[in-house]
């Protein structure tokens, strides 16, 4: 017997739902929270953008050539992102042009750090994405978004050694919107010398070592002989040694990113193999053991997955505030014109070493829709979007 169409997905869904419950009934994970995992990842998630949009539809609120627009917005801006480094501030002021109604930027984030994206001020609702642009995601789905009722996104990059990423924050359509973006990050791990920051790092990765014979595989941490060294996160303690270049060493596992912490040079250790710390517990001192013991008192502190990775992401201090923009949009969606004098050149970043998408001309008319310390973001005549700087 031939089975329809709808017969046959009828029956795929049941005998994934019985593998489902299967795999619940032989010690897997709770059924209701897998089979909502998987069509999650079937589907794709249900995005505050995604729920708007659907009600618009239903509730025949919006058009058909309106709603096309409005997902044309999107859908450039996801295409043609502009790229900003943290920390990073926008304003964004906007009328009720659909197609000035989506933003979007691309930023790479190392393995380490943070990521914190907020708005404010808006009057508005907004939506805010983000996407991962590593192999084989190529940004099909959010990898976070911030709720309907909040304007926050927290997102910790897991790509070695740095995930590119995309960020679309778009308006509701018809509405006039203003509001600031502000992106900055903080590291995941607590500083591993007690008392100490960033500024006692005197020696960093790829430094020359043996002669040039090898380079530096981690960063060398100063402190005084005895000073408290801190597990950076919950863990256990894989391997406790003395002996060789790194002297008094200690590994400690983290199973929560799958990374290997290496301390060296200890003048003791405070831990055994096994052992299971917390985030903060004192796993032993400083010293200047090993091929260390004609240097003042340091730690060597090394990160693995699988083989070594740059530490200094993991120690570098959160941002600070980013800077605030230097000039005040005239109205929403504002017209300007390019000065008569000078060269401008559009830009893909804001910045006067950013790469240049072209010089524009001079009178020509744009479109400011944004402004990020002394850059304003615009729109050309032509449909280009980028930064410029008018100074």
């Amino acid at each position: 017997m031939r089975l329809s169409s709808t017969s046959r997905f009828n029956l795929f869904i049941f005998l994934i739902l019985a593998l489902l419950a299967g795999y619940a009934g032989c010690g897997g994970r709770d059924l209701a929270g897998d089979t909502k995992s998987f069509f999650q990842r079937l589907f794709g998630p249900k995005t505050p953008r995604t729920a708007f949009r659907k009600e618009l539809v239903k509730n025949g609120s919006i058009g058909d050539q309106d709603l096309e627009l409005w997902d044309k917005a999107y859908d450039i801006a996801k295409s043609t992102p502009l790229s900003v480094e943290t920390p990073h501030r926008e304003l964004i002021s906007l009328d009720n042009n659909l197609l000035y109604s989506a933003q979007a930027m691309r930023l790479t984030i190392p393995v380490g750090r943070r990521l914190r994206i907020r708005a404010q001020d808006a009057g508005t609702p907004l939506f805010g994405e983000l996407f991962s642009l590593a192999k084989g995601s190529a940004g099909k789905r959010p990898i976070a978004y911030w709720p309907a009722d909040g304007r926050e996104i927290v997102y910790e990059p897991d790509q070695l050694p740095e995930e590119e990423l995309l960020l679309v924050v778009q308006t509701p359509p018809w509405q006039f919107s203003r509001y600031e973006l502000e992106i900055t990050t903080e590291p995941v791990l607590l500083f591993p010398v007690e008392g100490k920051d960033e500024s006692a790092i005197q020696s960093f990765w790829g430094a020359s070592r043996d002669g040039g014979r090898r380079s530096h595989e981690g960063n060398d941490i100063f402190a005084p002989k005895g000073t408290r060294l801190l597990a950076m996160t919950d863990g256990e303690i894989t391997r406790v040694n003395n002996g060789g270049l790194g002297g008094k060493t200690v590994w400690l596992y983290d199973p929560e990113r799958d990374l290997r912490y290496y301390y060296a040079h200890l003048d003791e250790q405070l831990v055994g193999r096994g052992q299971l710390v917390a985030r903060g517990d004192v796993v032993g001192t400083v010293g200047n053991t090993g091929n260390a013991r004609t240097t003042p008192p340091h730690l060597h502190f090394g990160v693995y997955a699988g083989s070594a990775t740059d530490p200094y992401p993991f120690l570098r201090r959160a941002d600070p505030p980013p800077p605030r923009p230097q000039y005040n949009l005239k109205g929403p969606a504002a017209e300007m014109t390019v000065p008569r004098s000078g060269n401008h050149y559009l830009r893909l970043t804001p910045g006067r070493e950013g790469a240049k998408i072209r010089q524009l001309d001079n009178g020509e008319p744009v479109i400011a829709l944004g402004v990020s310390e002394r850059f304003y973001r615009v729109k050309t005549g032509r449909g280009e979007i980028g930064y410029v700087n008018f100074d």
